[in-house]
Parts: structure tokens; sequence; C-alpha cells
């Protein structure tokens, strides 16, 4: 079975989707080398596939430590992530937490053998740093650390295609339910962080569903977060993996988009709206 595809997106940049069709990664091309950013699930040789579309030398880095995300990080031996994530790396890095995630996506998921899940990670991240830079030649790389979603999430500037990666940072249904996230009130000096830069960029890349929003998404979000610390989004429940929650802005029930036509949206609870004092 062929696990991956690729389609060009920007100059530089590849995404890689797998054929279950969830949390793609990319691959921005420069002219001496190129980055990896995330490694999905870590079901297949994702690794096998990456090399032969690169054709260079290149470096692997993670956005954040969510399974989705992080769990092929095994198949290299020099991998960067913040150090913030490395906890929540290891508590859903073994097979059974996959296996659980996947079969949401892959059908008849218990066909298929073990051998086809990567190892977990056994050495020591690098730590991913804000304001890192990953000069490929022609090309450069800059991480803008946007904590909220999990403590090290981070952001992946390439200027010369005045484009973001915002990953799961912001988006469609940023996630605001589990206890790796922020507050949102902690989050909003995130997303101002990202609004100061938005000069830089004309586009916004995602990983999950269509992977790109219009440019008004963050101040969508921006306005979302603001009313929910206000009392005055439209606070609708809603379950989210079993997680009773709710959803700041109403969607159809059976598209789950929003009903106003607008994209942005936030998944919370309660205890997530304001920072500990």
């Amino acid at each position: 079975m062929d696990f991956y595809r690729n389609e060009a997106v920007t100059e530089h940049i590849t995404r890689i989707r797998a054929f279950w069709n969830d949390a793609c990664v990319y691959y921005v091309r420069g002219e001496k080398s190129g980055l990896l950013i995330d490694t999905g699930y870590g079901f297949g040789d994702l690794k096998a596939y990456v090399d032969e579309l690169a054709g260079q030398p290149y470096e692997v880095v993670l956005s954040h430590g969510h399974l989705d995300h992080a769990n092929g990080a095994g198949q290299w031996e020099s991998v960067y992530m913040s150090h913030k994530d490395i906890d929540l790396y290891r508590q859903f890095a073994d097979i059974a937490s996959r296996k659980n995630f996947l079969s949401n996506y892959v059908k008849n998921l218990d066909t298929y053998p073990d051998s086809l899940y990567v190892p977990v990670y056994d050495r020591e991240f690098l730590d991913l740093k804000d304001g890192d830079t990953f000069d490929l030649g022609g090309v450069c790389v800059e991480t803008i650390a946007a904590p909220g979603h999990t403590q090290g999430m981070m952001t992946f500037l390439v200027r010369e295609d005045r484009t973001i990666l915002f990953g799961d940072a912001c988006g469609v249904f940023t996630l605001f339910v589990m206890p790796e996230a922020s507050s949102l009130e902690e989050f909003m000096v995130s997303m101002e962080k990202l609004k100061s830069r938005e000069t830089e960029y004309d586009r916004i890349l995602r990983q999950h569903g269509t992977c790109e929003s219009p440019k008004s998404l963050l101040d969508e979000d921006i306005a979302i977060v603001q009313s929910i610390l206000d009392g005055t989004d439209d606070h609708e429940p809603f379950v989210f993996n079993g997680i009773d929650c709710f959803i700041a802005r109403a969607v159809d029930p059976i598209t789950k988009r929003r009903r106003d036509g607008k994209e942005g949206n936030i998944l919370y609870i309660p205890a997530k709206i304001r920072a500990e004092k």
C-alpha cells in the first residue's frame, strides 16, 4: 500500500498526507538542505518516503508533542522539539494510544501488523526555542513560539514564501479541553504575538482538514477568545472525544462549520478560560 502522497504548496513548501488524510506534515526545501515539520502518527515508513522526496540533507522539527504530530520521531537520529512538550510526547507515544486514535481514521486498523508502528523516540530531543532559524540556502525558516494548544507549541515562518505554518496553534477547532493547554487568557498573548508578525506573511497553513485558512483566521480567533473572556460567545455544548466542552461559535450539527460562514473556532472547558492566580 502507498501510505503517503505529496502536493506542492508554495515554491519551497510541500505538503505530505497519509492515506487516512489526517494530520499532514510539511517539507521545506532550500538550495542546500531541507526541513521536515512534524512526523505524524508513527505508522508506516515516513522516513523512506521523505528521504526519496528530499534527495538532500534535512533536519526534523516537531510543532508540538501530540501523538498525531510527533510519533514518527523514532525513525530519525536527531529531532527538535520544545522541551516543554517532552512529558506530553512520552505520555501518548505507546502503540496502544496510537491505535486508539488512528482507529477513528483507518478502516480495519487491526488487520495491519504492529511492525508498521514506529518505535518510541528514545534519545534526547534537541530543544526547539522561540526565534530559532534554519537557513536552508535561499530560504529561511523561523520558529515562533505560540503556547496555548500545548505549552511547547511552535509555528514556523517561511520568510521567502511569505507563508506561516500555524499547525494546531490557531485554527478551525483550536482545542482548549485537555490538561496540557494553557488558559485562553494566556493564549491571547500568543495570538497577539502572531498578529505583530502579520506583515511578514500572506498565507496561513494548518495540518488538519483543508490545511489552509484565509489570513482573517487569526483575527477571527482573537475575537472569539475575547468573547469567551467577556462571556459573550455562543457557548454551545459540544462533545470532543468523549469530553464535554463548549464551542465558542455555533456550528451546523452535520458539517460542523460555523453557521455565520466564518472559519475560526475554539473548543474549551470553563477551567481553561482564565489563568490560575
